[in-house]
């Protein structure tokens, strides 16, 4: 037996003395951090944050002190007590302490009364992009809200007398306060994790024990019918920093399971919850007081779920920058290099996408039948001989699964498919269930994420997020659709995953042509805007790059976000050309 889990009763028993309120039950659940103490947990403890809310000062203007209220209000600890300050007794009595609020980006204030010198009423509209739940989950909303607000003046000072009872939150102030972490679920099968994004509050020395709360719970309601987990309500988890701040002890309570696949799957959950939070390990994770595998005695790490990864594939073997061109289809290096079989050759290319870890290829072709032209759609192994799957006038760009095998594409009657590639057998072409999205899409793009689970889709110059069910007859449909705002005036043209909660959306804007964005709407932040030009037609990317075609070239991106696009070389003379990567 290992010296990690040979241990007396007395550590155990001193560190839950020490750190009482580490246990994680399905009563004390809520991502609003509590009014509990924080606990300092070695190196659980995080960054402090920069932001400092803003205190009631005296002189200054009604309107200026309200928006002064609303950043405040960024601060959710002692039942939002930075905000309080701003209101008067009696508002302070009458405003309540919500713990889901409304992400506002707009304000604005007029003066509609002045019953006295020290009283006034204004009338407040306020434009919101979004909802945040008790769960933390955030859902992309755009609304406008009207109401008054009465103010009095108490010793030279004005307060706020009387608030709507709801809580708004500045955006600006909400992304100083906030970060963004992911809980770990499984999709379907079992075999892969799926983030599911939450919204915590930054400053929080109670983070790895929110975190097990959350995750005993139901998944955010976008997710509930598509993914599963090994923990139910009912179990117990309580969490402490290893001997000597060396990993982490998970303590688990509850659960049962004899199966060697479900443990796996368990610490698999734990420890992508924990590592995207930057929380690392090794993991010590016992049930009941043993080891949960005891061929993990000393710790699980990263390396032992990395086949749950959504990303494992890519990362494993990423494809590197493709290119369509007049001439085939051709591997971009410093210059273009044919790719191998009849593809490398083909003038009639339309579309084109690798699976992830570059396996497999569909394509859309043109042929010639007869007299007549018309574009078929192929798939097959890299560098084999493809197989035709259904011919059309028109088609989206292909996209894949995350298991290789399944390719799904968009037929010119707009009905969506998906096609199962079957080795020795005719490949499987599934009519997929689109009913549940709101009115009938027109899909001019659509791509699937890296676990499965979700499917972006362009309908109308707008991004939307649906779910993948797959039925048990082999069935499959889109569910609970969510329009993700961009901007009101933004066409939004390409999009791609960069990973399984970032994508890359390319658009009308000429000062916002490319954009990068949480899968939840709530952040966005532009990419590069130097060098590159609206309207941005098509979108890929991966971990090891992102690429445009823009109204002139194909560009990439270079040194990140803050960074500039920059021609690629080897296809500065290839007019017209189509980046193609994986996914």
């Amino acid at each position: 037996m290992s010296n990690h889990f040979y241990r007396t009763k007395l550590l155990p028993l001193l560190c839950a003395l020490l750190l009482l309120g580490g246990t994680v039950s399905l009563n004390a659940c809520t991502a609003i951090p509590s009014d509990t103490p924080p606990q300092s947990l070695g190196q659980f403890r995080r960054m402090p944050i920069t932001f400092h809310p803003p205190k009631p000062q005296p002189g200054r203007s009604p309107d200026l002190l309200l928006r002064d209220f609303i950043r405040a209000a960024a601060v959710p600890t002692d039942q939002h007590a930075a905000a309080r300050l701003f209101l008067t007794s009696k508002g302070n009595e009458e405003w309540k302490n919500h713990t889901t609020f409304k992400v506002v980006d707009r304000v604005d204030v007029n003066t509609i009364a002045t019953p006295t010198t020290d009283s006034l009423v204004m009338q407040v509209r306020a434009r919101s992009m979004g909802e945040v739940d008790k769960q933390g989950s955030f859902r992309s909303h755009i609304s406008t809200s009207t109401f008054q607000v009465k103010m009095r003046r108490i010793n030279r000072q004005w307060l706020i007398d009387c608030f709507p009872d709801e809580l708004l939150v500045d955006k600006e102030a909400f992304m100083s306060t906030y970060e963004s972490q992911s809980v770990y679920y499984l999709d379907s099968t079992g075999s892969r994790a799926v983030p599911d994004p939450r919204w915590l509050y930054a400053q929080n020395n109670r983070l790895p024990t929110m975190l097990m709360q959350l995750l005993v719970q139901e998944p955010s309601p976008q997710l509930r019918t598509v993914v599963n987990s090994e923990l139910s309500p009912s179990v117990h988890i309580s969490v402490v920093p290893g001997i000597q701040g060396n990993g982490v002890d998970v303590e688990i309570s509850n659960y049962h399971s004899t199966s060697e696949t479900a443990r796996q799957r368990l610490a698999a959950q734990i420890i992508f919850t924990f590592e995207r939070a930057r929380i690392h390990g090794p993991f010590y994770i016992s049930v009941n007081g043993s080891p949960l595998d005891p061929n993990h005695r000393d710790g699980w790490t990263p390396a032992d779920v990395i086949h749950y990864d959504p990303m494992f594939a890519t990362h494993k073997n990423p494809v590197h920058l493709h290119a369509i061109t007049s001439d085939g289809l051709m591997k971009v290096t410093s210059n273009l290099e044919p790719v191998k079989g009849p593809l490398g050759h083909s003038q009639g290319i339309h579309a084109a996408a690798f699976s992830r870890g570059g396996g497999m290829i569909g394509v859309v072709e043109e042929v010639r039948h007869k007299q007549h032209t018309a574009l078929e759609v192929k798939m097959g192994p890299v560098g084999g001989p493809l197989v035709s799957v259904m011919r059309g006038s028109r088609f989206s760009r292909p996209t894949w699964g995350p298991t290789g095998q399944d390719m799904w594409i968009v037929s010119g009657d707009g009905q969506l498919n998906r096609i199962t590639w079957q080795n020795g057998r005719p490949p499987l072409v599934t009519r997929v269930n689109t009913h549940d999205l709101s009115n009938k899409p027109d899909f001019s793009t659509l791509a699937i994420s890296p676990d499965g689970v979700r499917m972006a889709y362009i309908s109308g110059g707008k991004l939307f997020i649906a779910t993948v069910y797959n039925g048990r007859n082999g069935d499959v449909a889109l569910k609970n659709p969510r329009r993700i705002y961009v901007s009101g005036d933004e066409v939004v043209l390409s999009l791609a995953w960069r990973t399984a909660t970032t994508l890359i959306v390319g658009g009308s804007l000429t000062d916002q042509p490319v954009l990068m964005m949480s899968v939840d709407g709530a952040s966005i932040t532009p990419l590069g805007v130097r060098n590159v030009t609206a309207p941005v037609s098509v979108v890929v990317a991966n971990p090891s790059g992102v690429y445009v075609q823009d109204s002139r070239d194909v560009m990439r991106l270079e040194q990140g976000s803050e960074g500039f696009w920059q021609d690629v070389p080897a296809l500065v003379n290839s007019s017209h050309a189509i980046p193609v990567l994986e996914g």
